[in-house]
């Protein structure tokens, strides 16, 4: 499929993708009650809805690219897709886009930073992200030790079971969004949709399962946890919910039905909170000219979109995720 569709050059238009998904100990049915998805039998904790990585590839779902994997897509598109930005290591897509769903709780566990990843080594990789909350049934996340707390007094935490009184512990509402910088203690509690937007790695390190049985990496945690607070990156002004130098997020809305302007020139990816209504991505190229969407679907904007806009007949809010451009 994808010799055939390089034959001339490419037209660009809004991908879809095929969502993986992965049952979970903690997982469970919430994507089907919010989304209406067919779900696979299972737990499944996790739906990655734009992925490039060793542990799975995401593949196009829609239009003349359909079956193509996402890193074929990135490495012969190009500047058409990734427009300035540049690709991961290997010539792979630079975000991990999921929907996670925690039936129970994750793991307290926590992800390497760039000065872990160099004392580690491969196949260790950096893992930033961020969590948007999607549904809330009385729902908490633990994140970041609280004041006061140092390497010492945790692992004292650790061996005495009790990690969770020397964590930060939040009740969460629909639409709240935390970051979750590389090198940050964390857990998702029970009752909690988000998603999740973050750098390409499966790399964690559990602190503590909860007495579930499967391994835990104490050592590596401990080398990897950031015990001083992490600064907010500059460049959070509404709506844009947080400016990195991996990604930035912003959160977009459309009130009564009309038409709002993706970015133009630039690669994004869209993720579709809720919507009344139609709602469709539009823009000036041959190839597929509208795509529909629903709530809870991604779609990916190549840089070399022409005019990309949302237009939903009522109203919509998406997740609008966009890529540092080069210098």
């Amino acid at each position: 499929m994808m010799e055939e569709w390089n034959s001339g050059r490419m037209n660009a238009y809004p991908f879809h993708f095929e969502p993986i998904y992965h049952d979970k100990i903690w997982g469970g049915r919430n994507l089907r009650r919010l989304f209406g998805r067919d779900l696979p039998d299972g737990n499944i904790g996790e739906s990655w809805e734009l992925a490039d990585i060793e542990q799975g590839v995401s593949v196009v779902a829609n239009g003349p690219a359909a079956g193509t994997s996402l890193t074929d897509l990135t490495r012969q598109m190009g500047r058409d897709l990734l427009g300035a930005a540049a690709a991961w290591p290997g010539g792979r897509f630079p975000l991990l886009l999921k929907l996670l769903d925690a039936s129970d709780i994750l793991s307290l566990q926590v992800h390497p930073d760039e000065r872990a990843v160099k004392e580690i080594g491969p196949p260790a990789a950096l893992k930033t992200e961020c969590w948007f909350v999607l549904d809330s049934r009385r729902g908490f996340i633990y994140k970041g030790v609280t004041p006061g707390v140092d390497a010492a007094a945790f692992r004292k935490a650790i061996e005495a079971d009790a990690c969770e009184e020397v964590c930060n512990r939040y009740d969460v509402a629909v639409g709240d969004f935390h970051y979750l910088p590389a090198g940050t203690v964390h857990a998702l509690g029970a009752g909690v949709v988000v998603a999740e937007v973050q750098t390409p790695s499966d790399t964690t390190y559990r602190v503590t399962d909860w007495g579930r049985g499967r391994e835990i990496h104490v050592e590596r945690s401990m080398q990897c946890i950031r015990f001083a607070p992490s600064a907010a990156p500059p460049g959070n002004a509404p709506p844009t919910l947080l400016a990195t130098p991996y990604f930035s997020v912003a959160l977009r809305r459309i009130s009564g039905g009309g038409t709002r302007l993706l970015p133009s020139g630039r690669c994004a990816a869209v993720m579709f909170l809720g919507l009344e209504g139609d709602l469709e991505v539009i823009h000036d190229g041959p190839t597929e000219p509208a795509i529909p969407a629903r709530a809870g679907e991604t779609l990916l904007i190549p840089a070399a979109l022409k005019n990309p806009a949302v237009r939903c007949s009522a109203g919509c809010a998406w997740l609008e995720i966009t890529l540092p451009e080069q210098r």
